[in-house]
């Protein structure tokens, strides 16, 4: 019994340790948007140093140092995190997909690290920025896979029209947010009055990024309407939640070019990107492809 309750224990913490993990990104995900919002980008001007010779910040880099380092520390977070999870993984004798998971999350992490500092050392380059966001929605799309195996969510089959319409809505996502990134790299809100910028017109990218959403939209909307007609509640349900986060982003969204990118809408934004995010990887997750059963005669 009590070796039943051990194994018990530590399934949770496995299961803890992943939301934990999941949790964090997220926050990861709005850190940064404040960083940028309040012009920190180069509070700390270089890396893996926030300054010359010195890991933390000096008290004459003011309220800028002290962001950025702040924003630097939840790496850390990200690391005990998630490196529990693959310790509680190995001790429960997880599932190989389990374990696999648990370990693409962790070496996710430092390397996160190591483009948010080339984004520094390149003055954040916007490309480079871009790249760091969309590593942290990566991040999130493998830990809720993980989250869902450990904490046995339900999953449903569907035939292959489901599962690639399915895989699209993910696709979109990434190229919503990717677009979103090129939309801000684009504008004022780069993370220090000096950064570069892409040089694209605002615009016309912040138009490009509106057609990319309502393609998502629509497409997310094909996903929910085939889960009811497939009776498939996992997919119906997480189709319709992130069709809600769709909605209030594009709502914000519209809000905030229309405020002048306001910094608070700015960052509920943000918010959003780590929910949509969560969202499209819990859709994702809900559905397996269609497994004919083996007929042949044993």
């Amino acid at each position: 019994m009590g070796l039943l309750n051990s194994v018990s224990a530590t399934r949770r913490a496995l299961s803890g340790w992943a939301m934990a993990t999941l949790v964090v990104n997220m926050v990861l995900i709005v850190s940064g948007a404040v960083v940028r919002l309040t012009g920190s980008g180069l509070g700390c001007p270089t890396w893996p140093h926030c300054t010359a010779g010195s890991f933390v910040p000096h008290q004459s880099m003011g309220a800028h140092g002290v962001i950025e380092f702040g924003n630097r520390l939840l790496t850390f977070v990200l690391l005990i995190t998630s490196a529990m999870t693959v310790v509680a993984a190995t001790r429960t004798r997880a599932a190989g997909n389990v374990r696999s998971l648990s370990w693409v999350a962790l070496v996710g992490i430092p390397l996160q690290a190591v483009v948010g500092g080339l984004s520094v050392l390149s003055g954040l380059n916007p490309f480079v920025v871009a790249l760091h966001l969309l590593l942290s929605v990566a991040i999130i799309l493998v830990v809720v896979k993980l989250v869902w195996v450990v904490s046995h969510h339900d999953t449903v089959e569907v035939d292959g029209l489901a599962m690639a319409l399915v895989r699209a809505v993910v696709a979109a996502t990434v190229v919503v947010m990717w677009l979103g990134t090129i939309v801000t790299g684009s504008g004022p809100n780069a993370g220090d009055a000096g950064a570069r910028r892409t040089g694209f017109d605002l615009e016309t990218v912040a138009r490009l990024h509106g057609i990319s959403v309502w393609v998502l939209v629509i497409l997310t909307v094909a996903c929910l309407l085939l889960g009811i007609a497939h009776r498939a509640a996992p997919m119906r349900r997480w189709a319709l939640i992130l069709l809600t986060v769709e909605i209030c982003q594009g709502a914000i969204g519209y809000a905030q070019y229309f405020a002048h990118l306001n910094p608070w809408l700015v960052i509920w934004h943000m918010v959003g990107v780590s929910a949509c995010a969560m969202a499209a990887g819990a859709l994702w997750s809900s559905v397996r492809p269609f497994q004919a059963p083996d007929l042949t005669p044993r």
